[in-house]
C-alpha cells in the first residue's frame, strides 16, 4: 500500500510517541510494582495518591503487557527507518493490540461494577472505578485516535 510523504511522516510521529509512552508508563509501573512487592521505599503511599491511579503499581503483569506494545509500535519504527515500508504494518498492530487490551480492562472494569452495584455482592463493598483502573485505558485512547484517523487504511490493507 501507497502512502504519501505526509501521511507516513503522521504515522511515524504518532508511532514514536505512542510506543514511548507505553514503554515509558510500563517501565515506571514495572520498577513501582516490584518495589511494592519487595517492600521497598514508600509506594503505598504513591498508591494512595493521584500519581497512583495513573500507574497502578501493583499490576507487574500488565506493566509487561504496556512494555511489549511499546516494543512493537517502537520495532516498526525501526523498520521504517531502515527502509522498510513494511514496518508500518506493526504502528497498525501495536493499535489493535492495544484496543484489544484496553477493552479487556473496560469489560473486567464493567464487570466488576456490575458485580458491586447491581449484584450488591458482599465482596465488592466498596469497590470503585480507580481500583481497576489501568494505564492499559488511557493509553488505548490515543491508540483509538489513530485508528479513527487512519480507519481506511485499516481496510485497504488487502487490496
Amino acid at each position: 500500500m501507497k502512502h504519501g510523504p505526509d501521511k507516513l511522516r503522521e504515522k511515524i510521529l504518532f508511532g514514536a510517541l505512542v510506543g514511548s509512552l507505553y514503554v515509558l508508563v510500563g517501565s515506571i509501573q514495572f520498577v513501582l510494582g516490584i518495589s511494592s512487592m519487595l517492600g521497598v521505599g514508600s509506594v503505598h503511599l504513591l498508591e494512595d495518591s493521584a500519581l497512583g491511579l495513573f500507574f497502578a503499581p501493583s499490576d507487574i503483569i500488565g506493566s509487561l503487557v504496556l512494555l511489549l506494545i511499546g516494543s512493537i509500535f517502537l520495532y516498526g519504527l525501526m523498520e521504517l527507518r531502515n527502509g522498510l515500508n513494511e514496518g508500518i504494518a506493526y504502528v497498525y498492530v501495536g493499535i489493535i493490540i492495544s484496543l484489544l487490551f484496553a477493552t479487556v480492562y473496560m469489560l473486567v472494569m464493567s464487570g466488576n461494577w456490575m458485580e458491586s452495584y447491581l449484584l450488591n455482592d458482599p465482596e465488592m463493598a466498596g469497590w470503585s472505578f480507580r481500583d481497576d483502573f489501568r494505564p492499559a485505558i488511557y493509553l488505548g485512547v490515543l491508540s483509538l485516535c489513530g485508528y479513527i484517523l487512519w480507519n481506511k487504511d485499516f481496510r485497504n490493507m488487502n487490496k
